[in-house]
């Protein structure tokens, strides 16, 4: 699957550099209308990452505040990326940084209740 998205986003990069020239705001349409038909082809493999998640709730069993993070982390991260390419695909590379940074942000503020939990239990340890 992945040779076939990788020739499609190739192909619809070529479309797009011939476009640009001309007419650059169809070429941004064209490349975000192939960045979702990639999306759309990848979506079958998303039942071996549905399975992984399965497998991992019932690793971490009743902990499961550590995997309602890890899983949140992962959609921070999954759909920043996917929204920083398709500003930079558009043009907008200081809009880019801008979802990277507010992904960061949002990832530490999920992170800092179970960084709590890990110094409260190094601190019980210790003492």
């Amino acid at each position: 699957m992945t040779l076939k998205i990788t020739a499609l986003c190739v192909a619809v990069a070529m479309i797009c550099a011939a476009l640009r020239t001309q007419r650059p705001e169809l070429a941004t349409a064209v490349s975000l209308a192939g960045g979702l038909a990639a999306l759309a082809m990848a979506w079958a493999d998303l039942n071996g990452a549905r399975e992984w998640v399965s497998a991992f709730r019932s690793l971490l069993g009743a902990d499961s505040d550590v995997a309602a993070v890890v899983l949140k982390g992962a959609g921070i991260a999954v759909v920043s990326e996917l929204g920083g390419q398709l500003c930079v695909d558009a043009g907008e590379r200081a809009l880019a940084g801008r979802i990277a940074l507010a992904s960061r942000v949002a990832t530490l503020s999920l992170c800092a209740p179970l960084l709590s939990k890990i110094i409260g239990l190094i601190t019980e340890t210790l003492t």
